[in-house]
């Protein structure tokens, strides 16, 4: 996550090429542009970092990540969606997902997991860090640009053993499904 130093906001050719201009890396600003082109993140390039400002309903929940182990790996139940691993002490797994406007306090929350919301920025691939190069662990993908809400991954952070399943079909008295 963000903070601090010199923001530059991406919105189009124009801001891409004022940011050229600027000294920003041309591997910065084709990621910065496929985001937003693909995806319609809100993409902002500060110092030598590619940020995504979590607004507009999205939102992270983290998890450490040590050992090439993190809980969401372990937890079958965590839906599918992009996944981000940040370097840092320790490292983090980020989970993108829609905020699905989830209340939680901090208590709530299983030990280890943070729920970032806006107006946290979350660091994105190319970014390199001092401990390491911000990579996916999971992709985003152009055809499938839904996100999980965060109110599922965190019960399924918090109660691990339960699976998420689709609700039973109900059927009426006639034998008919309802």
């Amino acid at each position: 996550m963000s903070s601090g130093g010199e923001v530059k906001v991406i919105a189009g050719s124009t801001g891409t090429r004022e940011a050229a201009h600027r000294g920003v890396s041309p591997r910065l600003l084709a990621a910065a542009e496929f985001y937003k082109a693909n995806f319609a993140w809100d993409i902002q390039i500060q110092d030598n970092s590619l940020l995504l400002c979590l607004t507009g309903g999205m939102a992270a929940v983290s998890v450490p990540f040590r050992g090439g182990e993190h809980l969401f790996a372990s937890t079958g139940a965590v839906p599918r969606g992009p996944l981000i691993l940040v370097p840092g002490a320790p490292f983090r797994a980020y989970a993108l997902v829609e905020s699905d406007d989830c209340v939680v306090s901090d208590a709530e929350l299983p030990k280890g997991v943070l729920f970032h919301r806006s107006p946290t920025r979350a660091l994105l691939p190319p970014t390199v860090t001092p401990r390491g190069a911000v990579q996916w662990l999971r992709e985003p993908s152009p055809k499938d640009r839904w996100l999980p809400v965060a109110s599922g991954v965190i019960a399924a952070l918090t109660h691990p053993q339960r699976r998420l399943y689709h609700h039973p079909v109900v059927r009426t008295a006639r034998g008919g499904i309802s």
